[in-house]
């Protein structure tokens, strides 16, 4: 989970994750839970370990506290230690009349951005209406440096903003855009990237509503030429008959 919180943000919002995961294909499976602090080294992060019966899910509602007593925010890495498992989770605003939430998928590490690729942040917004928090996570155990670009959409380069990523370190970055600029940006992007050969990393937007405090989840996606569909293959099948 690359986002997860515990904490108070801008314009009065507050904000919870609740984790939710579940044994797969109707086995037994066990799991490990471990809190990757933001702006910190986790190269030996707080950890819980859990069980569950074959196809049982559990919910671990305002995770981040409940079960690490931790104030603040991270990213949330969940390991099977046996069986295999699924997980999801919701990060939400708190409201007397109820929550603004968004949905956070849970993302394997084997998908994660790597070197010589850009990765674009879309439908992005900074305004009196809206603003932009960008995050990234390291999935490595090294160093990663990345480099954000911010763009208007009509592919106008705002500015960059460097980011240097400890050992498992996750970073958000809020308003970015406000970094780069001092005016509107009513519709833009970021692109990604890593200078770090070996690195290996998460990147994310979520673009909160200034008014009601609602948010949501925008992951990376790659930014690149498509790849060239294979050449087609012709089959010429000969088919002989015989009279008599």
């Amino acid at each position: 989970m690359p986002a997860a919180a515990h904490t108070s943000g801008a314009a009065g919002t507050v904000w919870r994750t609740d984790l939710e995961v579940k044994a797969r294909a109707n086995e037994p499976a066990s799991f490990t839970l471990e809190l990757l602090k933001e702006r910190m080294d986790n190269t030996e992060p707080l950890s819980a370990s859990f069980s569950l019966e074959a196809g049982e899910s559990v919910r671990l509602a305002d995770a981040v506290d409940a079960v690490f007593g931790f104030y603040g925010s991270g990213a949330l890495r969940v390991t099977a230690t046996e069986g295999a498992i699924l997980a999801t989770s919701r990060t939400y605003n708190t409201n007397p009349n109820g929550t603004f939430g968004q949905y956070i998928p849970g993302l394997d590490a084997e998908i994660a951005a790597e070197h010589g690729h850009d990765y674009v942040l879309m439908q992005l917004s900074s305004s009196a209406s809206f603003r932009t928090n960008v995050g990234f996570v390291n999935t490595t155990g090294a160093t990663v440096a990345l480099e954000v670009d911010l763009f208007t959409a009509a592919a106008s380069l705002l500015g960059s903003v460097p980011v240097t990523l400890r050992p498992y370190e996750m970073r958000q970055i809020p308003a970015v855009f406000t970094l780069v600029t001092s005016e509107s940006v009513e519709d833009g992007y970021a692109i990604v990237r890593t200078s770090t050969e070996a690195g290996r990393f998460f990147a994310y937007a979520s673009v909160v509503d200034n008014l009601s405090g609602d948010a949501v989840f925008i992951p990376a996606q790659l930014d690149g030429p498509l790849a060239a569909p294979p050449e087609p293959r012709f089959v010429v099948f000969e088919a002989f008959m015989r009279y008599g």
